[in-house]
């Protein structure tokens, strides 16, 4: 593993631990109609994180949204509608900075921020949503991530990427109606009217059904099913966490925390391979 892999998933790991050590402490009110605890909350600290951390922040706001659907009273609503643009603001530049591959359509640009804060703040206030508490930065990069391909299948563009998965370059853009035909339904297909609409698949290619061979092969490394069928779900069909968690009757911390594993261990697979290879040529 590279080293900056190394130092982010010992990163990843000292942050999961320090959220899990804080489950048991109870949740402090903080309220940002005091001065005083609006500036705490936007302090940082020597290394460039928050004083009032981002997961302890998402506790406060539903701590609160707790107590304001207890009481009913639209006072407290409103302190967590300050809370919730807090966060909002910390997770902004995050937001800005995933979502630059669309910088050349700031219309989409702007449907994918969009798309991530509604995210964003629908599960900071769902208690329900544990895997945001527990591990917040990786939680922010797959809700990221999730928008930017979600706005991308929506136009039909795609991004050809590098060996790390990253998007390089302009996206390349495929019609709908190009998609339409292309994406043809078997009933269609039976159909003598829709025949004439109907072409030939220009990706059915000798490279293509090599690379699904390839696919396959490099998936047998899983030796559990689920696993696999986990990678299928999101690397290819790019499903979202929750239809995932859903089809595999998991929930989607287990589906997400069961990816990153399985991940790892292909990456293993593939450089053990690259290793094997290069001590016999």
């Amino acid at each position: 593993m590279p080293p900056a892999d190394v130092a982010e998933t010992g990163a990843n790991a000292a942050h999961a631990h320090e959220q899990h050590e804080r489950q048991n402490t109870p949740t402090a009110l903080y309220d940002p109609r005091d001065a005083r605890t609006l500036a705490l909350l936007g302090r940082r600290t020597a290394t460039g994180g928050y004083e009032v951390g981002d997961a302890e922040l998402v506790r406060v706001i539903r701590a609160w949204n707790e107590r304001a659907t207890t009481q009913g009273d639209p006072r407290l609503r409103a302190v967590v509608q300050q809370l919730c643009e807090l966060l909002v603001d910390r997770c902004m530049p995050e937001f800005q900075r995933r979502a630059a591959g669309l910088r050349h359509r700031p219309d989409l640009m702007q449907d994918a921020i969009q798309g991530m804060i509604e995210q964003l703040l629908r599960e900071a206030l769902d208690p329900r949503e544990e895997f945001m508490t527990l591990n917040f930065i990786h939680y922010l990069r797959c809700l990221c991530a999730d928008n930017f391909g979600r706005v991308l299948r929506q136009e039909g563009l795609s991004y050809r990427r590098d060996a790390q998965g990253r998007p390089v370059g302009r996206p390349q853009h495929v019609p709908r109606a190009l998609i339409e035909q292309i994406d043809v339904s078997a009933e269609d297909k039976e159909d003598p009217a829709a025949q004439g609409r109907t072409i030939a698949d220009p990706r059915d290619t000798i490279n293509e059904r090599m690379a699904s061979l390839e696919a396959q092969r490099i998936l047998s490394a899983l030796p559990d099913p689920l696993d696999q069928r986990i990678m299928i779900l999101r690397v290819f069909e790019q499903m979202r966490w929750d239809d995932i968690a859903a089809v595999c009757g998991k929930t989607e911390r287990t589906m997400r925390l069961r990816f990153e594993k399985a991940r790892v261990r292909l990456r293993e697979f593939l450089e053990a391979e690259q290793t094997q290879e290069s001590s016999l040529a």
